[in-house]
């Protein structure tokens, strides 16, 4: 067969248009698989920027300038690379076949969206027939969501790339028949494997991973659903750990050059054993019962990246419409009223996606299920800002509520009174507060407002009755002042009288004495008269 002429590089299959957002084919690397008409196997190596999946591949090649690693901050690869000479291989049965070796740009390139680079890692598992998700260190829950994403793009997407009759028309097969066997690929891996102190294969340590959690909040449900999707896309899936390549980080940073001897013994030996794992398990990509050549593939390619790009502008524009059409301010701050709201939007967008997505009716629900999720997030976010307003709101009017309750307690004359106000803050609550905790929060508010004013009441009371009693007892203490000070001037008084009686007694006594003197004075001078007259 005869292949484009110039010396083996890696050739870009799928670009991003950034005017656009579309995936696109570029034909030299279309060309060339086109030109391919026997079977072929594609191994695609994905993961994150800089994580050494380049290497990979180059071990594949078995030269270490193929595809060029990624050691500055900026990646070197963009989109989608195919080698431009596949490696002739020849199966089990003696059929001569093709490898097509495919490096991606990986997923958080920073400069790529997430989308981006969830749809690139989606792309890579419809074209493989194996793919190897090259990861650092153990695996954990963030890269089981990334994994997870890819599943939502991927699991409902067939492509029906018949055009020109570059490949056959499938049937409704099982999802397996459609998605590449997957091997995980842990990097710079010292995690101990072990179970309830049995030691475990790296596959036994993958379906733990993806085994489900125990729980039955929603968290947990999403978790164990993003597993059961991970496990149906990939029911031939494997694992394979690596240890660190080196101690020295700039070796790491030339590691293509570096020599064996320079690397760690258990790091050459697992890359040997990958390196066989992957080409025995690399077989002829078949969907269904259908073995692809270069030609289909290169069809399926095209197929897919103009549905794509269709059905991206549709679910775009589908999402725009969703955010002009849900009035989160023109509901009642409640979960059910904001949820029919949500709805109603959301049949306005699924209306607009249908009129404008094309292509297979699973690549138009992939993208359908893609500005669902984007409209669902979209719905969480205005919810529960709405939701956080009416708590905010009715929180404020408790507070001013609180505020009137306690200056009642303290200045109204009857507890009656008090009440008045408890009912008069009710009601205004009631109409003006809003969200699912409104009623919650009143009642909770009333339990302690009502124990703080009867407590305010009561202390008021007992100081007003404490202090009638101290006026009283005040009042008390004068009147037996004035009391003693009666008695006293009536004792004083009786001792005057007593006083001016002895004297009267005295005076009159004296007097007695003094008539009884001069009467005596007086016989006596009488006396000597008569005697004298005689």
């Amino acid at each position: 067969m005869a292949y484009p002429a110039g010396d083996s590089r890696p050739l870009q299959l799928i670009r991003f248009n950034n005017t656009t957002g579309d995936m696109e084919v570029c034909e030299p690397a279309a060309s060339m698989l086109r030109a391919i008409r026997t079977p072929v196997a594609v191994v695609a190596v994905a993961g994150r920027a800089r994580t050494g999946k380049s290497f990979i591949l180059n071990q594949l090649l078995g030269q270490s300038v193929g595809f060029r690693l990624a050691h500055s901050h900026r990646p070197c690869t963009k989109g989608l690379w195919i080698w431009s000479q596949p490696i002739r291989r020849e199966g089990a049965d003696g059929e001569p076949y093709h490898l097509v070796l495919l490096d991606s740009e990986g997923i958080d390139a920073y400069n790529q969206t997430a989308r981006d680079g969830v749809q690139l890692l989606s792309m890579a598992v419809l074209l493989s027939s194996m793919v190897v998700f090259n990861q650092m260190g153990p695996i954990d829950e963030a890269a089981i969501d990334r994994l997870g994403l890819v599943t939502e793009i991927t699991k409902h997407i067939r492509v029906r790339a018949t055009e020109g009759g570059t490949a056959p028309p499938f049937g409704d097969a099982d999802l397996g028949a459609f998605t590449p066997s997957f091997l995980w690929l842990l990097r710079d891996f010292y995690f101990d494997m072990t179970e309830e102190g049995r030691k475990i294969s790296a596959r036994e340590y993958l379906e733990a991973a993806l085994s489900p959690t125990d729980g039955g909040s929603e968290a947990v449900r999403d978790k164990n659903s993003i597993r059961a999707s991970i496990k149906s896309l990939f029911p031939d899936r494997d694992c394979f750990t690596l240890v660190r390549p080196a101690a020295d980080e700039a070796l790491l940073n030339r590691l293509d050059d570096a020599e064996p001897s320079a690397l760690r013994p258990a790091f050459v030996e697992g890359v040997a054993n990958l390196t066989s794992l992957l080409f025995s398990r690399a077989t002829p990509k078949r969907i269904g019962s259908h073995l692809i050549n270069g030609a289909m593939l290169a069809g399926l390619a095209a197929a897919y990246g103009v549905a794509d790009a269709e059905c991206r502008r549709a679910a775009g524009a589908a999402e725009e419409v969703y955010r002009g059409a849900f009035d989160a301010e023109g509901v009642a701050p409640e979960p059910e009223a904001l949820l029919l709201e949500h709805q109603r939007a959301l049949e306005e967008a699924r209306t607009t996606y249908a009129r404008a997505a094309v292509g297979d009716e699973r690549t138009r629900a992939a993208h359908e299920a893609a500005f669902l999720a984007a409209a669902q997030r979209h719905f969480e976010l205005r919810r529960d800002r709405a939701l956080a307003r009416a708590e905010a709101a009715a929180e404020a009017l408790l507070a001013e509520a609180a505020g009137r309750l306690s200056t009642a307690a303290r200045l109204k004359g009857s507890w009656q009174e008090v009440l008045g106000e408890f009912d008069a803050a009710v009601k205004h609550y009631g109409q003006q507060a809003a969200g699912p905790t409104k009623w919650p929060r009143l009642v909770a508010f009333l339990q302690q407002q009502y124990a703080h004013a009867s407590t305010e009441w009561m202390a008021r009371e007992a100081a007003a009755a404490a202090a009638a009693l101290a006026a009283e007892r005040d009042a008390s203490r004068d009147a037996v002042g004035r009391v003693k000070d009666a008695e006293a001037r009536a004792a004083r008084a009786e001792a005057r009288v007593s006083d001016l009686q002895a004297a009267e007694e005295s005076t009159r006594r004296q007097l007695i004495r003094e008539r009884r003197e001069r009467f005596s004075w007086l016989g006596g001078c009488l006396g000597g008269q008569r005697m004298a007259d005689v």
